[in-house]
């Protein structure tokens, strides 16, 4: 049954890939996993970065495109792999503690979740999860086995969980938290310390060092970064939020009730938990184990933390190795009332219809979206001729998550072929307190190819230059076009933004 449901988000997770285009991120990491050599690769990531990760995630998706061709298959395949990887290590680790049908439980519950979206994102984040689930069941096997060989590839494994979790994403050092907190009862339990367990975790953690020089050139990003110093309380319960649903397409009212939903769900696993720890209900559960799942299900907690006193920045993204926890926990928390075979065949087919049906509105939905912006793309004739008649011969965009989007995905090969990157460090600092898309679009140049210009270059040529203009945040033209003094001639719509003829004076 656990392989059925891993097919089944296999086959929900391609789907929604075939049908989504690659994100602003994603065309980072596509741009960057997609040259030449892994040589080529880690000089980019030591030196001029644009997709801010350590080394794993880019050597697996590069391999994936010299495999596969470079697209949006290999790049997000890693991602994939990762989150089928958590799945059947949550049936294992699950079995353990409370028999076989928890276990199959917890595997299926992640593709019920929003944390799928992260198998069909060529970012680290779906891989990660399973390098998360992946320690969590080499510890278990590692604490619960005696000296054999099987505890010796536990431990094998465990280093290189923690090592390749570090080297995915930076807070994958939080994987740390866990398992330390863990081993940390346990040894005072034993009242000894099990050193082949710690010298694991130790040389998982020296993995660290690996992360080093990528570190470093990440670090150039820090000091006017787009998020930073913004980090608040509201980043924890946002990234429990955001682990079932994508609560921001909701209204404020759908918002709050589903934060009491939420609220309501996690007492009642709470309950159901301790109801199992103390009711003698089921197998007998080391109490290292609950305090590796609770700890890892308060990675959000840990994330914020991290976050205030170090990185300054935090996306709720980072810390979603909380499912992994909180699929386990659910799972044990019913386990008594899935040992009766109406009740655990009435589960399984609920997971099933609900996963289902939940991937086929997201995919539908992801459809539509792409439709939509694929027909945005269209030039209207009226922004088409006053490109061609337009003696400057660019389409010139500042908003650079726009640019990349649209570029790679405009039908048009001319229209694609002069659109053109405008970036300003003193603009952005001005209008957005940030330089995070001036550093990117200068790394862009550096060593993709692709057009990018300074706003205070092209201020300097006379003649109209052609715009398409966003009116977000992100785009801070229409406040530099004014404080220059600048001609706006409205030309007409494209791209989801309006087209204009600029000209300074």
């Amino acid at each position: 049954m656990v392989v059925v449901f891993v097919l089944v988000t296999a086959a929900l997770s391609l789907a929604w890939s075939h049908a989504k285009l690659m994100s602003q991120d994603e065309m980072y990491a596509f741009q960057t996993y997609s040259v030449r050599s892994v040589a080529e690769l880690v000089q980019v990531q030591r030196t001029e970065p644009i997709s801010l990760d350590p080394l794993l995630y880019p050597l697996l998706a590069h391999a994936g495109m010299k495999a596969f061709g470079a697209g949006a298959f290999a790049l997000r395949l890693p991602a994939l792999l990762g989150f089928l990887l958590m799945q059947v290590c949550l049936f294992f680790f699950v079995r353990r503690l409370a028999g076989e049908r928890a276990g199959a439980v917890a595997a299926a519950f992640p593709a019920l979740t929003a944390t799928l979206f992260y198998s069909a994102e060529g970012r680290p984040y779906g891989l990660m999860l399973g390098l998360y689930a992946l320690a969590l069941w080499c510890w278990q096997v590692a604490t619960r086995e005696s000296a054999n060989k099987r505890r010796g590839w536990a431990l094998v494994g465990l280093a290189a969980a923690i090592a390749l979790t570090i080297n995915a994403h930076y807070f994958g050092i939080l994987l740390l938290v866990p398992l330390c907190a863990a081993e940390g009862l346990r040894s005072l339990q034993r009242r000894q310390t099990d050193w082949p367990v710690v010298v694991a975790i130790y040389a998982g953690m020296a993995g660290f060092a690996a992360t080093m020089p990528f570190l470093k050139a990440a670090g150039e990003f820090r000091k006017n970064y787009y998020n930073a110093g913004s980090v608040g309380l509201h980043d924890i319960t946002r990234a429990y939020r955001s682990i079932f649903v994508d609560y921001t397409q909701m209204s404020m009212p759908a918002q709050h009730l589903w934060m009491a939903l939420l609220v309501a769900f996690a007492a009642a696993l709470v309950w159901g938990c301790a109801r199992v720890m103390r009711g003698g209900l089921g197998p007998q559960i080391p109490a290292a184990e609950w305090v590796l799942l609770l700890t890892l299900a308060a990675l959000p907690f840990c994330g914020y933390l991290l976050a205030r006193f170090v990185t300054h920045s935090i996306e709720v993204r980072y810390v979603l190795g909380a499912v992994v926890a909180i699929s386990a926990m659910l799972a044990v928390a019913i386990s008594p009332w899935l040992r009766r075979d109406g009740v655990f065949a009435a589960v399984m087919l609920a997971l099933g219809v609900a996963i289902v049906g939940a991937g086929a509105a997201r995919i539908h939905a992801e459809q539509k979206k792409t439709e939509a912006r694929l027909a945005s793309l269209a030039l209207p004739a009226e922004a088409k001729s006053a490109l061609d008649a337009n003696p400057d011969g660019h389409l010139y965009v500042q908003d650079l998550g726009a640019f990349e989007e649209d570029r790679y995905y405009e039908p048009d090969a001319d229209v694609r072929a002069r659109m053109t990157l405008v970036y300003s460090s003193a603009e952005e600092m001005r209008w957005n307190r940030h330089d995070t898309m001036a550093l990117t679009a200068m790394h862009i140049a550096r060593f993709t190819g692709l057009p990018v210009v300074s706003y205070e270059s092209l201020r300097a040529q006379p003649g109209e230059h052609l715009f398409v203009l966003y009116h977000t945040g992100w785009d801070w033209t229409d406040q530099a076009f004014a404080e220059d003094g600048a001609r706006v001639r409205p030309v007409g719509h494209a791209m989801a933004g309006d087209v204009a003829a600029v000209g300074f004076q």
